[in-house]
């Protein structure tokens, strides 16, 4: 019989395994980062999947308004993780580097002032939502029969 902390980490490890191939198969990884955040922790009287803030923003979009200090510089990590490149505009003289920075400066403008394009457009892209509620009613079941078990074992040595 497996005891409840066992049962945590397993159910916790599967869901941050399954968002792991989701993001895999819906070709979301641009540098790896969020999913590296997933972790696991269990211990005595808590079980917790730590991830990245980035994860709601991925399901449900971003809406307009206030952006996190230097986001021109986390829109051109995304775009070199996403091997997007900027050229400068036909006949000017700028660096690849100004190039990337002015494309950067024009889409967290746009995010700014219009959301992104999933919150613009009322999509919803499942990373997490769905593999959570599936994994946590598992989780549930096993903990029951887990409970089960344990209230079985205590009837049997009262004899």
């Amino acid at each position: 019989m497996a005891d409840s902390n066992e049962i945590l980490r397993q159910h916790l490890t599967n869901i941050k395994n399954r968002i792991a191939e989701r993001m895999a198969a819906s070709h979301r990884n641009a540098s790896g980062r969020s999913v590296a955040s997933l972790k696991v922790e269990v211990g005595d009287g808590h079980a917790v999947l730590w991830g990245a803030k980035s994860f709601l923003v991925m399901e449900k979009g971003r809406g307009p308004g206030a952006v996190p200090a230097g986001f021109i510089e986390i829109i051109m990590d995304w775009a070199r993780a996403k091997g997007i490149s900027a050229n400068a505009k036909s006949g000017q003289n700028v660096s690849k580097e100004s190039a990337m920075r002015s494309f950067a400066g024009a889409v967290a403008y746009n995010i700014m002032k219009k959301g992104t394009k999933i919150h613009r457009t009322k999509q919803y892209d499942d990373i997490f939502t769905t593999v959570l509620n599936e994994e946590l009613e598992k989780m549930s079941d096993a903990m029951a029969i887990n409970l089960l078990d344990q209230v079985s074992t205590i009837n049997d040595s009262i004899e």
